[in-house]
């Protein structure tokens, strides 16, 4: 790999939920300073707890590098979004080398925080978004000197799954994409990097053909989500299923990602399988993250994990 002139060293992280915060551990762990921003101060204290619990269990399984707690705490830090926006970068020992957004996938939010953000930003602040949905170009007409913006797109959980895809807009310049790249590699992921833009980049494309079947086997009664996960083990030997991983990444990205898909391959295909999602997402379960979905997770650790 080509060596970088200016890798990313530091990191500022809009969203401090489920995957927000897991990118900001993985970032830490492996050397990146990273700044989480979030107007919950309430989900910053939970993402802080929740990387530093992690810290023992991923060092001794090998996801993370050893760090001991001190360390990783010291290149963490947590910001309410400041008002002006401008002000929140005033230090320039606090002006990041990449603002990512991870809010949820609603694309007049995203589109507001990445303009937002790209217009108190100096250009050579990248900015990138973590939609896990929706193509670069939705958003790129929108941001202040666009050659520096592109998505860069974790799976989850992040510390595992260990890709992350990066895919260009029209204007998305080539040293962008090499900073990326280069920043991957060096928090222990593998980047995807798409040739030309698709939405769901790689592997989200093929994962929404396999939730969409299972979720029509389960809304016609043929059997239960237990026994569509348990076939999909079997005859796969995988470790999860189709209801874990929707668990995993969150029903409630998954209703929003769903909601997006309704535009575009009609209410009548969506529709009836929403219904199942948004029920327990009203009743707060939402996967994983608050200890049921689909499952159950009495301590909130991920299946096959």
């Amino acid at each position: 790999m080509n060596v970088i002139e200016n890798p990313v060293r530091r990191v500022a992280i809009v969203g401090a939920g489920w995957t927000g915060r897991q990118i900001a551990g993985q970032m830490a762990a492996f050397g990146v300073g990273v700044t989480l921003i979030d107007s919950a101060r309430s989900a910053l204290e939970a993402s802080r707890d929740w990387i530093l619990a992690q810290r023992p269990r991923f060092c001794a399984e090998g996801f993370w590098p050893e760090i001991g707690e001190s360390l990783l705490d010291n290149r963490l830090r947590f910001a309410i979004p400041s008002d002006p926006l401008a002000n929140q970068f005033d230090d320039p020992e606090g002006v990041p080398d990449l603002l990512l957004e991870s809010v949820p996938e609603q694309a007049s939010l995203k589109r507001r925080i990445l303009r937002n953000y790209s217009m108190v930003l100096p250009p050579s602040t990248l900015i990138a978004s973590n939609s896990s949905y929706f193509t670069p170009s939705t958003f790129s007409p929108h941001i202040v000197a666009p050659e520096r913006f592109a998505h860069f797109h974790f799976h989850v959980p992040i510390w595992r799954a260990t890709i992350v895809d990066i895919a260009s807009a029209p204007e998305t310049g080539q040293e962008t994409r090499d900073r990326l790249i280069d920043l991957a590699v060096r928090i222990g992921q593998t980047p995807i990097v798409n040739r030309v833009e698709n939405t769901g980049y790689v592997f989200n494309f093929m994962l929404k053909g396999l939730l969409q079947s299972a979720l029509q086997l389960f809304d016609r009664g043929v059997v239960s989500p237990d026994e569509i996960d348990l076939a999909w083990r079997k005859a796969t030997g995988m470790p999860v299923g189709p209801f874990g991983i929707m668990d995993q990444i969150g029903l409630d990205i998954m209703q929003q990602t769903m909601s997006n898909a309704r535009f575009v391959d009609g209410d009548e295909v969506w529709g009836p399988l929403l219904e199942h999602v948004e029920k327990l997402v009203n009743q707060g379960k939402l996967g994983v993250k608050t200890g049921s979905g689909f499952f159950e997770y009495p301590d909130k650790q991920l299946p096959g994990g």
